[in-house]
């Protein structure tokens, strides 16, 4: 299934337009969201639009600034600390990254897939036959990439920028 993997909105609805726009021009199925949805950006209201828009084809964890979204106009779930999901074949487990992370994941076995956002990093890499995803920050990076987001679709991820420049790609 061609899913969509965004982390760290932040509150900021611009990149989170350009990305449900990239979402649909791709064809994309499902979309993961890694947290901090709306604060302490501005625009919260628009991104709660946005999100509740795409409850049906999303998951979406919840993040360490998002504590108190308990608001009664959210329409989508929001799921606390982790959630093994599959992707095809692979077990992945999913997560905000404050708590779980690379560093700190007891429930990841070899083959298994590590999907964090937090950090604002995009990376992706493999280490002792687990896989470690981060599509980085789609508003706030603190990386030299600009907002990025990831695409997965049939065992490949692809990391691009907001101008779909395809940046890395790894395959499972």
């Amino acid at each position: 299934m061609k899913t969509m993997i965004i982390s760290d909105i932040h509150g900021y609805s611009k990149n989170l337009k350009r990305v449900i726009d990239i979402f649909n021009a791709t064809n994309c199925q499902r979309l993961l969201v890694l947290g901090d949805l709306l604060t302490p950006g501005p625009e919260y209201e628009e991104v709660l639009k946005i999100l509740n828009s795409m409850r049906y084809c999303m998951l979406c964890m919840r993040g360490n600034n998002d504590r108190n979204i308990y608001r009664e106009d959210v329409d989508f779930n929001i799921i606390d600390n982790y959630l093994n999901i599959r992707l095809d074949q692979n077990n992945v487990f999913m997560t905000h990254g404050h708590q779980f992370n690379r560093r700190n994941c007891p429930f990841l076995e070899k083959g298994d897939i590590l999907i964090q956002g937090h950090s604002h990093i995009a990376w992706m890499y493999q280490e002792n036959g687990r896989f470690f995803i981060n599509p980085g920050s789609i508003s706030l990076p603190r990386d030299h990439l600009g907002g990025t987001y990831i695409i997965y679709n049939d065992n490949t991820f692809f990391l691009y920028n907001l101008k779909e420049e395809l940046l890395l790609t790894l395959k499972i």
